[in-house]
């Protein structure tokens, strides 16, 4: 444990995990590009030749979207908020279920590159597929902005890694094997880490649990803390996490994740229809035992620093939420050189996979989506060249972007959620109505996906100027630290671990102030409040948007339907299967889906 005097930084074995886990990417990813370098086509550029084994490709899923965002934003919200968030986190698991029902179905028979070119064949119209394809990517690259920024801010100030490096050095070896490798080289990377993921919070976990005294200790400390709470069953919309609110805005969040082409992309990568069904089956219990872990580290890292008497956040040692998690490590794992680097090591995974996933999908959709009518003449050896010059483009605009937005503050679950939340929600209800719904028309789908997006930014910049602010629960006590100057403090103790004896938890002036922050919570503080849009909670702005898609929609659908004459109805395989047979007779049902069957059966008979 650290003296008051001493600061708390990287040493030489932290710096050798860290180059350790960025060099054995790098060594992958090249490694695979070199095997493939004389044979590489598109399509083994773009897909992995389209002969991806089920779990590599679902590590891969799971690395790309279980990112640095919830490595430092999990833990923070329970730290600061409560463990409400699981039922984020079961809406998650559910999602992965409905895209067994929709996403494989209907995406993986059509054999696309791009998710947008079904957008094309569902409308007989480039239009919506140009415009799908542009929210998409703008969602792409707010999303991998955050997930890069967001580690470099925290590692920043915690860890002393300045910004600029942690930017360039994720930014300049995800591009590097992403743009030479392409997809396998970036799932293969994927998988080394995951593993580097889970090893590293596995090691946190268990150290920070034996530090406080065990896994009892730490869960009367949340309890006592108000952080252990699951019973929040307001119907106030304006209540900023409900069981209700997190359940159904996380499945509308998540599965418009897995209608974007980072997670279509993948699914079409692999080898059959049944080993893409296995991604979504396989990752369930990857995701739920991440979150378990993250949401439990929330409860040890409260439950460390209530032990030392000194809440580093309560006593200026840190001013982000964001610094959280890897100040913690840097003491949590001092006692033995190199775990902390271990630790830093799975933050830099998480945004090195966003990352090369990220421009590996922003480079198929732009030519796919926007140059394949200029490309279509050119020889495949120089489409691909072109896919991996985008690709080092792409890397180097979000290196940018990541800088320039240096000014961000968390919570980053929230800013995720709300910002990104605001294009992925209308992308989402923009796929339902094309796959509930075949009375649905392009001018009217192209007319609810730009009502449902108005509506969605309008409500997430309103909520971040004028909604009411939910500074959380109380932090933690603060009276054993020792002032360092008169702004700043340090962690002490008395000695290295923790006294057998804690402060009384539950009469403490800590926990009363805990008691009466929860009450403000659970929504008193709004009864002095007229109701606004803006106070809503942000887990409903992705809902909204995808219903306000689908809506609106499928009401101009209708309206516009006899002012364009006659529209042919899409083809039956265009639509949800679970849906077909409402509106198409069998004999239609057949005709459609006996081809793309027949072809699936003879591909799966020659593979064997």
């Amino acid at each position: 444990m650290s003296s008051p005097s001493e600061a708390i930084q990287f040493q030489a074995a932290d710096f050798v995990f860290l180059a350790l886990m960025l060099g054995g990417s790098m060594v992958i990813g090249l490694y695979i590009a070199a095997r493939r370098r004389q044979t590489q086509t598109r399509e083994d550029y773009l897909l992995g030749g389209r002969h991806m084994s089920a779990i590599p490709v679902c590590l891969s899923l799971f690395a790309t979207f279980q990112s640095a965002i919830s490595l430092l934003g999990i833990p923070t919200e329970v730290y600061t908020h409560g463990t409400m968030i699981l039922y984020s986190q079961l809406g998650l698991v559910l999602s992965y279920y409905l895209a067994l029902l929709t996403v494989v179905p209907l995406m993986y028979p059509l054999r696309l590159t791009s998710v947008y070119e079904y957008l094309r064949l569902r409308y007989r119209s480039r239009l919506p597929q140009l415009v799908g394809s542009a929210m998409g990517m703008v969602t792409n690259l707010s999303y991998m902005t955050v997930a890069l920024l967001s580690p470099a801010l925290a590692l920043e100030t915690a860890v002393g890694i300045p910004l600029w490096m942690s930017i360039v050095l994720v930014g300049a070896i995800g591009t590097a094997y992403t743009s030479l490798g392409g997809m396998r080289s970036v799932i293969w990377t994927d998988v080394f880490q995951t593993a580097v993921i889970f090893a590293g919070i596995f090691t946190v976990l268990v150290k920070g649990t034996m530090d406080v005294g065990g896994p009892t200790k730490v869960w009367q400390i949340g309890l006592a803390g108000g952080r252990v709470r699951f019973d929040e069953t307001s119907l106030d919309p304006r209540v900023r996490h409900t069981v209700w609110n997190q359940m159904v805005g996380s499945v509308f969040f998540w599965l418009a994740v897995h209608f974007n082409q980072s997670s279509v992309q993948r699914v079409m990568s692999t080898r059959a229809k049944r080993e893409a069904n296995r991604v979504y089956l396989l990752t369930i219990p990857i995701v739920t035992t991440y979150s378990i872990v993250m949401m439990a580290t929330g409860l040890v890292i409260l439950a460390y620093f209530f032990s030392l008497g000194c809440d580093p956040l309560a006593a200026g040692s840190i001013h982000n939420k964001n610094q959280l998690v890897p100040y913690f490590v840097l003491h949590a794992l001092r006692f033995l050189p190199g775990l902390p680097g271990l630790y830093i090591s799975t933050i830099f995974s998480g945004a090195l996979s966003t990352l090369s996933s990220g421009i590996n999908s922003l480079s198929a959709n732009m030519v796919e989506d926007f140059l394949a009518g200029p490309l279509r003449h050119r020889s495949e050896s120089a489409v691909t060249t072109i896919t991996k010059l985008l690709v080092c483009c792409f890397g180097l605009l979000i290196i940018g972007l990541a800088y320039l937005a240096k000014e961000f503050q968390g919570p980053i679950t929230q800013i995720t959620y709300t910002f990104i939340g605001a294009s992925s929600g209308p992308a989402l209800g923009l796929f339902l109505l094309s796959g509930l719904f075949p009375q649905a028309n392009s001018p009217g789908a192209l007319a609810g996906l730009g009502a449902g997006f108005l509506y969605s930014v309008w409500q997430a910049v309103g909520a971040s100027l004028f909604g009411q602010s939910n500074p959380g629960l109380p932090l933690g006590p603060t009276d054993r630290c020792v002032a360092a100057n008169s702004t700043a403090y340090d962690l002490t103790t008395a000695g290295y671990g923790f006294t057998s004896k804690l402060p009384d938890l539950y009469t403490s002036p800590w926990s009363q102030s805990v008691t009466t922050a929860a009450t403000t919570a659970t929504g008193a503080g709004f009864q002095d409040r007229d109701f606004s849009l803006y106070d809503l909670s942000y887990t409903l702005n992705p809902v909204f948007g995808a219903v306000i898609t689908v809506v609106v929609g499928l009401s101009l659908s209708l309206v516009l339907r006899p002012c364009l004459g006659e529209v042919q109805s899409p083809e039956a395989k265009l639509l949800f299967p679970f849906c077909r047979r409402f509106w198409y007779s069998d004999r239609d049902v057949l005709s459609t889906e006996m081809k793309p069957r027949e072809k699936d059966i003879g591909r799966d008979l020659g593979e064997i």
